[in-house]
């Protein structure tokens, strides 16, 4: 069985723990009432083989990140050993991409991962106001995330559609880290 670590990155109020939940099929006895995670929430799960196409099933390590700054000096044990990102903001806040841009800084480019180990979830919260922009507002925060796949998601409307992104991404992470560990198997018989 492959082993993932995924981390779930964004601003404060920006949803990440509300899909933390519904990936991993978790519930949340929070209410209704925002709650800010404290650090990072730890969450495992199992995704079956056929939802990834491949041949084993995946075990998923999904860090709920909190999205306070004050947590900052956690973020080196966060990022270690990461495989992939989903960097998730409200397109109802005007500040949020400038705070996904930090963050991409920080765990993407630091930790240098490519553009396939990271998506975006442009998460529209139930009772949005106004006009929703799924793209980044900010032309130098865009231009950051220009390759990497930008969802919108709605788990009021489409539920499924999230968990199939999700599950998509998921199974290129699947192919990078089955690659990872053919060239590590190989590199050990060859030094024989």
């Amino acid at each position: 069985m492959l082993k993932a670590k995924i981390l779930m990155l964004g601003p404060c109020q920006s949803g990440k723990t509300v899909l933390s939940n519904f990936l991993s099929d978790s519930t949340d006895s929070a209410g209704g009432d925002y709650q800010p995670t404290q650090g990072v929430r730890i969450l495992e799960f199992e995704v079956p083989s056929s939802d990834v196409k491949s041949r084993t099933s995946v075990e998923v390590e999904l860090w709920d990140v909190s999205g306070d700054k004050k947590f900052e000096t956690c973020w080196p044990a966060i990022a270690r050993d990461v495989n992939g990102i989903v960097f998730v903001y409200n397109p109802d806040q005007s500040n949020h991409d400038k705070e996904l841009e930090y963050l991409f800084t920080y765990f993407a480019e630091q930790g240098a991962l490519k553009e396939n180990q990271c998506i975006v979830f442009s998460h529209v919260k139930p009772r949005s106001t106004g006009d929703i922009q799924s793209e980044l507002p900010d032309e130098e925060t865009a231009s950051s995330f220009s390759r990497i796949t930008t969802v919108q998601t709605n788990l009021d409307e489409d539920g499924e559609a999230v968990r199939d992104a999700f599950n998509k991404f998921l199974a290129t992470l699947v192919t990078a880290l089955s690659d990872k560990r053919e060239e590590e198997e190989l590199s050990i018989i060859n030094q024989r």
